[in-house]
């Protein structure tokens, strides 16, 4: 087959590999990885990865998505979430190995992070697809985000008398 045929590429609203078109909960673009593209015979071990993040100050680290992952049912052909802190070891935060959502319907994705990730100046996420010749994996509308941990405040002035715990005082 041909590798680089299964790498992650941008596809409009309405691409279609023959088997219909293709619309994600938006019907915008999205990305996809297909597996089945490269041929008879090949593996897939496709990256998409995020820019570098910096949770600082928030907690309870979401990864949200929309998807359609067509699987065909050998074993080791999966599509992953993975979050790393040094971009070198990662861990699988979730895995799916049947299918998810249709080619017209791509079905929402929430994946909370574990809690080693949350405050971190640097946090990688990636999703990965691992196949023996299979079907695809389309991703679109990934949001990553987090909870505010509570901030404590102490302004003080000059010349002194006032005082304040308020984030913005007045």
């Amino acid at each position: 087959g041909t590798p680089a045929d299964a790498a992650w590429k941008d596809r409009p609203d309405g691409y279609d590999y023959g088997d219909g078109p293709y619309h994600s909960n938006d019907n915008s673009q999205f990305v996809l990885s297909n597996s089945d593209d490269q041929g008879s015979g090949s593996t897939t071990n496709a990256i998409l990865m995020a820019p570098v993040l910096n949770t600082t100050g928030l907690t309870n680290i979401q990864v949200n998505f929309y998807h359609y992952y067509r699987d065909i049912a050998d074993a080791g052909d999966t599509a992953i979430v993975e979050a790393s802190l040094d971009g070198t070891t990662w861990s699988i935060v979730q895995i799916y190995t049947t299918n998810q959502g249709d080619l017209d319907a791509f079905v929402a994705a929430n994946v909370s992070l574990p809690a080693i990730y949350d405050n971190q100046s640097t946090v990688y996420v990636r999703f990965r697809f691992k196949a023996t010749w299979d079907w695809y994996w389309a991703v679109d509308n990934v949001v990553i985000s987090g909870s505010s941990t509570d901030l404590v405040y102490s302004w003080g002035s000059n010349p002194a008398g006032f005082t304040s715990s308020d984030a913005n005082p007045t």
